[in-house]
């Protein structure tokens, strides 16, 4: 199954623009599981995935990483993302 991670703060100004973008998306794909990481709270998983800017997306075929994108995003940016 493919999952959506996004790396955000709550100190990051495209992050906060992005967060409404990425929630209707969860909304309008289910066949994709999502997950919201907070680089100052879950530091180990930005460091696992050696995030260096947020937001950053990085999307999981099963526990393989196939993609990557950085910067603010749109729905439909979101949705060519995880269609790659």
């Amino acid at each position: 199954m493919k999952k959506v991670i996004m790396f955000s703060a709550d100190w990051c100004g495209p992050c906060k623009a992005t967060k409404p973008h990425f929630n209707t998306l969860k909304e309008s794909v289910n066949s994709v599981e999502y997950q919201l990481v907070d680089v100052d709270e879950e530091a180990h998983l930005a460091e696992q995935f050696n995030i260096r800017a947020v937001p950053t997306f990085v999307l999981l075929n099963g526990t393989q990483e196939v993609a990557r994108m950085s910067g603010g995003a749109t729905v439909d940016k979101l949705k060519a993302f995880i269609n790659q």
